[in-house]
């Protein structure tokens, strides 16, 4: 291996040192630093056969962490995973992978309960209004959000 790229698997390995990291993040800072592309892309496809640096498991783990949190749907969460250097494909698939028996309208339900319990709002219509506003944030479609909104707050 060239002593570029080594110097490339150096600055990846530090990186990588304290939490996963896609490839595209990276090769970004890797690049920034104004080490040579092929140093970098050598430097990469070295740790990714090394296991490493493995997109695949980088955005399952991802998509877990932002569940465990935030109760998100399936749009937003594809946001997050390619604003972070997923690719559009790959996020795609491990989204629907793991939400594949999740009912979205039950999802939706289950945020907005735990969006009206932590919320200070008495006024209904305001509290539906945000609510509905809340989930449309994470991703619901309008189906599920009606739904969603007139069991956890039923009109009297």
């Amino acid at each position: 291996m060239a002593p570029e790229a080594l110097e490339a698997k150096r600055v990846a390995v530090k990186l990588l040192a304290d939490r996963a990291r896609t490839r595209h993040y990276l090769q970004q800072r890797l690049e920034k630093r104004g080490l040579p592309a092929e140093a970098v892309a050598a430097a990469l496809d070295a740790l990714a056969e090394a296991g490493y640096v493995d997109d695949q498991q980088y955005a399952r783990d991802r998509v877990e962490g932002i569940l465990n949190k935030s109760l998100q749907w399936r749009p937003a969460l594809v946001q997050v995973l390619t604003r972070e250097g997923i690719d559009p494909d790959l996020a795609e698939r491990t989204v629907n992978e793991r939400l594949v028996d999740v009912n979205q309208r039950e999802w939706a339900c289950e945020v907005a309960r735990e969006r009206l319990r932590t919320s200070n709002t008495s006024d209904t219509d305001s509290a539906r209004r945000k609510t509905g506003a809340y989930l449309a944030r994470r991703g619901f479609d309008t189906e599920s959000i009606v739904a969603a909104i007139e069991e956890a707050l039923p009109r009297p």
